[in-house]
């Protein structure tokens, strides 16, 4: 009875491991065999992967930004990171309309990243990704290229966060 008990201890850590969140601090991770470039998407841009609402905001002219930017960063613990500063939101914005796709990926992770932005009037518009890999409009994952500027400014949110920033200290 003790050999199964540890047996299947054993099998739920080895488990637990594998599932683990990587660190976003660590290098960026590498294509698998099944996420290798393909012609038929090298370097689409993410736009023609979107929803139409997802496409509207993509298109909004500067001087409509929306006042609000919320990543949500969802591992093995549930965390949600805001910021209203204008520079910070024009600037994901930006890095989404330069990423590009780079083909499809039958990969899924249980992590969810996700940016909310939010308007004036209170309108919504959302992007989910999976790790980074970019969940479509068609409910398909999609590895990104170019995709360093937007991460590099979604962990910089997270990082000003005063949570966060409890929580590190």
């Amino acid at each position: 009875m003790k050999k199964r008990g540890a047996a299947a201890l054993l099998a739920a850590i080895c488990l637990l491991a594998g599932c683990a969140a990587s660190d976003p601090a660590l290098p960026a991770e590498t294509p698998t065999s099944t996420e290798t470039s393909s012609p038929a998407y090298q370097g689409d841009s993410l736009f023609a992967y979107c929803t139409e609402r997802q496409r509207e905001l993509l298109e909004l002219p500067h001087e409509e930004l929306p006042v609000e930017l919320i990543f949500h960063h969802w591992t093995e613990t549930a965390a949600d990171y805001e910021t209203r500063d204008e520079t910070v939101i024009a600037g994901v914005l930006q890095a989404l309309r330069d990423v590009s796709v780079e083909s499809e990926s039958p990969i899924v992770s249980t992590d969810t990243r996700g940016l909310t932005f939010v308007t004036a009037q209170g309108d919504t518009y959302s992007f989910w990704f999976d790790k980074r890999r970019f969940e479509g409009v068609d409910g398909r994952c999609y590895v990104l290229s170019e995709d360093e500027k937007l991460w590099e400014l979604v962990w910089g949110i997270r990082a000003t966060a005063p949570d966060y920033q409890d929580l590190m200290r």
